[in-house]
């Protein structure tokens, strides 16, 4: 009885041991065979080789499926261990910013004397450094100065790590070279802080953001900029002797060449995985103009309109030729992306009309020219603040059209001159009409300094004139010369 029960005993323990050797091994595919997928299997060779084919192939999700399953299956192996580190890499690749900066921070805890510890330290912190801006102001140069630079210090701190601990890295120059890139911009953010608190009256917190900008930022660029801060906070303070010293020490220093990057652009990387030499995230250069808040401007240049048909109460129709004209206005930036000003333009245009008579049935057609002019309020908002940036603008205003047809029998007019005695001259009213007029448009401005600027637009403009069928519109294209000061 006892050796029975022993017997069964036995046989259910190797059964519970022999489905939950089944159910384990069934969890660790990360595809559902009975769903029709493939299985990933292989030795730890065998997924490490596929692994690294994906990667050259820019599979990344394959590689990074393939990784994790390594790391899953044996996670004692060479494989295993060569493979946390591609698997930084993949992340990155894959733009999972998230998962490469977690993946890197637990290779460094669970490996802190591992021979390519510094690899993770320059992954982490090129993910951090390319987080910094988005690829649309990449592609502008945007001007993100102002923004909280939270990303920027932690690819700083990481940069720096890897540049102290582990000097002869092969990637401790390029990290060198970013750190320089990183200090620039952390420096450039303290300015615009500081900036700010000048222009708010805040003088004892300008002073400290420059003095903070002095002592922990040497050799940047925005140290000029710092000491000419701290020398107007000074004397707004009424401590004229401190600002001259910060004037002097500007002065030793005006001919001193500031650390900058090459050509003042982030180098490329070299995030290569495990030791491929794989090319990294590339870099960009940051930059624009000069805040422009606070600013005026005047802008002239050229318009050209295209055709418009408008037809008249009764029947008239005219069809309105294409022209050319000038503008000229003025504006002021109330902040670095909002202007507001006025434009006057004028412009000539030919056009033809049949015009219905008096008698039903009666129509005569006219030849002639058109003088517009407009006066326009209108505003701009700029969506970057770097030297190339798009604009959309809006404004509401008036326009009056000479259509130099007579109103008037002609009439003249003679006066004396004491040289050329009687000079008599003849003039003729002519018809005009006027009326609301308002406008929208998009644009791209370059800025090539803090004083010039260049730009194009297309507007779309409506005139509400009496008698018109509907309101008529009219689309015109813009190049314009910008001085600001």
């Amino acid at each position: 009885m006892a050796a029975a029960f022993s017997r069964r005993l036995l046989a259910s323990a190797l059964l519970a041991l022999a489905l939950l050797g089944t159910s384990g091994c069934s969890s660790l595919k990360f595809w559902d065979k009975d769903k029709g997928d493939k299985v990933i299997e292989g030795s730890p060779e065998q997924l490490y080789r596929d692994a690294i084919q994906d990667i050259k192939n820019t599979n990344y999700t394959g590689a990074i499926q393939r990784y994790e399953m390594l790391e899953a299956r044996y996670p004692f192996s060479e494989q295993a261990k060569q493979g946390q580190l591609d698997l930084i890499y993949a992340y990155y690749k894959n733009r999972s910013a998230d998962a490469a900066i977690d993946q890197s921070d637990q290779f460094i805890r669970e490996n802190p004397t591992h021979p390519r510890v510094d690899y993770a330290y320059y992954v982490r912190g090129l993910v951090y450094f390319e987080s910094g801006a988005n690829w649309l102001e990449r592609k502008f140069k945007a001007d993100i100065a102002k923004r909280p630079p939270h990303e920027a210090s932690k690819s700083f701190q990481a940069f720096q790590v890897l540049v102290q601990q582990y000097p002869k890295s092969p990637y401790a120059a390029d990290a060198r070279q970013r750190m320089i890139f990183l200090r620039n911009r952390l420096a450039d953010y303290e300015i615009a802080v500081a900036r700010f608190y000048l222009k708010r009256g805040a003088y004892v917190g300008a002073a400290n953001r420059a003095k903070g900008v002095i002592t922990g930022y040497d050799g940047a660029p925005a140290v000029d900029d710092a000491l000419k801060i701290l020398a107007a906070a000074y004397r707004r303070l009424e401590l004229d002797d401190l600002a001259q010293v910060a004037d002097n020490v500007r002065k030793a220093n005006a001919y001193t060449v500031p650390d900058q990057m090459t050509l003042g652009t982030a180098v490329g990387g070299t995030a290569a995985a495990g030791t491929a030499g794989a090319s990294g995230g590339g870099g960009w250069q940051l930059g624009g103009a000069p805040p422009q808040a606070g600013q005026w401007e005047a802008t002239v240049g050229v318009i050209a309109t295209n055709s418009s048909d408008v037809d008249f109460d009764g029947g008239t129709t005219a069809a309105i030729d294409s022209g050319f004209g000038f503008m000229a206005g003025a504006g002021y930036h109330f902040t670095d992306r909002l202007r507001v000003g006025s434009t006057f333009t004028f412009d000539q245009k030919d056009y033809s009309a049949d015009v219905v008579g008096d008698t039903p049935g009666e129509s005569f057609a006219i030849e002639g020219s058109l003088d517009t002019m407009s006066l326009m309020f209108d505003a701009a908002y700029t969506f970057l603040t770097g030297p190339l940036t798009p604009y959309v603008v809006g404004g509401v205003g008036w326009a009056w059209v000479d259509t130099n047809i007579a109103s008037a029998p002609p009439e003249v007019g003679c006066w004396w001159h004491p040289w050329w005695g009687y000079i008599c001259t003849s003039w003729q009213d002519t018809r005009t009409v006027d009326g609301l007029a308002y406008e929208v448009g998009i644009g791209m401005r370059y800025n090539f300094s803090n004083s010039l600027a260049a730009d194009g637009a297309y507007r779309m403009r409506w005139m509400d004139f009496e008698n018109a069928t509907g309101t008529p519109s009219f689309d015109t294209l813009q190049l314009n010369l910008v001085w600001k000061f």
